[in-house]
């Protein structure tokens, strides 16, 4: 019985840890898309701006973004 509750307790963490590395990648992707967009339109907003503060910054000019990185924004819901 222990051995059973080991193997799922263990499936779960497998499954866990694989969607957050999934979602890292679409991360990763999103900030290639709109990296020359960020440095073009927000150059003074870094990560010392908090989190997000990028996004709501392209966020706000949608119609200077490029499409891939307007499909981007669009996507994570600004």
């Amino acid at each position: 019985m222990l051995r059973h509750v080991a193997i799922v307790a263990s499936l779960v963490l497998l499954s866990i840890s694989t969607v957050a590395l999934a979602q890292n990648g679409d991360r990763s992707e999103n900030r290639g898309t709109c990296r020359d967009d960020a440095r073009r339109l927000c150059p003074g907003v870094g990560r010392s701006g908090g989190r997000g503060a990028v996004l709501d910054c392209l966020a706000g000019q949608k119609d200077k973004l490029s499409d891939e990185c307007g499909r981007s924004v669009e996507s994570r819901g600004k």
